[in-house]
């Protein structure tokens, strides 16, 4: 069903909904349906088609020819962040909400948000919970994209170095959480376009260096609402964990605080470990004993480093799960004396 435009007060600040997408025609139409349900009327949603091959244009058109808030904008096949990128470019809102093509946000997010923000001008960023749906059960709600996982938002408040701890462990939040203000963009400028698909990490850790402000505020209908399925980016671990290890090089260069820095030090040891399993559960030999070699050089323990350095040794002649079990053992029963 498609709503055509209304009008909406002149005093309702313009909210601008950026949508990166590519090949998502069938999931696209229903994030649509989800921000032509929202209360809050004011709002232009552009939608950056990145080189689709599938039907999203035609997807798109429909629903923008039934409501002229709805944009659309191609480009050839460059990545999530550069679409992103294409978006900034061209929103006009005084506040920006980010949506991914195969998820959704609750009626109400764009309408309490807007005014939280309104009435709190100490605040550059708000955002609130998320829920998981799993394709095959759109009405679903799950708090955690895996069946048995936990919640894993923090759900931390504060500016700059209060929460910067928080990001350098890992994300405070899913990419259609937050509603940023247009001065944190101004300020920030652009997603780094190296770093798909942490590129929204990075720009929140950015924030945070230059002492924005987070505010969790868990508002009633308006929660992040993430699709799961195979498809997804989140599924491929190995691709994942090589780019959150370029992020925490890139923290390095960004500050000099010590704890922040010995933080991501540690987390970045952690990060290389869990990439060199991954390897020896999936990879090729050569990338599975490059990334053993670099998980062993990474750490700083004289044992834990020769572990890794002889495990890779090893590698070549031993059957994958031989080789996962020896990795994972204990040290004082791998190496002498230990």
């Amino acid at each position: 069903m498609f709503v055509r435009s209304e009008p909406s007060l002149p005093a309702a600040p313009l909210v601008s909904v950026i949508v990166p997408t590519y090949n998502y025609g069938r999931f696209i139409g229903q994030m649509l349906e989800s921000v032509l349900s929202q209360t809050y009327r004011n709002w232009e949603c552009i939608v950056v088609d990145d080189g689709s091959n599938d039907d999203t244009r035609e997807v798109v058109g429909r629903f923008a020819g039934a409501d002229a808030r709805i944009k659309y904008i191609h480009q050839e096949n460059r990545g999530q962040p550069a679409a992103l990128n294409t978006g900034l470019r061209s929103f006009a809102g005084e506040y920006l909400q980010i949506l991914d093509s195969d998820d959704l946000i609750e009626a109400r997010k764009l309408e309490r948000q807007v005014e939280f923000l309104e009435s709190h001008g100490e605040v550059d960023i708000v955002y609130g919970g998320v829920k998981y749906f799993h394709t095959q059960e759109a009405n679903g709600r799950h708090a955690a994209a895996r069946e048995g996982g936990g919640a894993w938002m923090p759900r931390v408040s504060g500016a700059g170095v209060d929460v910067l701890p928080a990001l350098v462990r890992w994300n405070i939040m899913v990419v259609n959480s937050p509603l940023v203000r247009r001065s944190v963009v101004e300020n920030v400028g652009f997603f780094d376009e190296t770093l798909a698909p942490a590129q929204d990490w990075d720009y929140w850790l950015r924030c945070a260096l230059l002492g924005k402000r987070f505010e969790f505020h868990d508002l009633a209908e308006t929660l992040a609402l993430v699709r799961t399925h195979p498809a997804s980016s989140s599924h491929d671990k190995r691709r994942m964990y090589r780019v959150i290890l370029l992020v925490r090089e890139k923290i390095r260069s960004l500050t000099n605080d010590p704890y922040v820095l010995a933080l991501n030090e540690e987390r970045r040891i952690r990060d290389q470990e869990s990439l060199a399993f991954e390897e020896i559960d999936h990879g090729g030999l050569g990338e599975c004993l490059s990334q053993m070699v670099r998980a062993g050089l990474a750490n700083r323990r004289a044992k834990h480093r020769a572990k890794w350095i002889a495990c890779a040794c090893v590698a070549p002649f031993l059957p994958r799960r031989r080789l996962k079990t020896l990795v994972s053992s204990s040290l004082t029963g791998f190496l002498p004396g230990g």
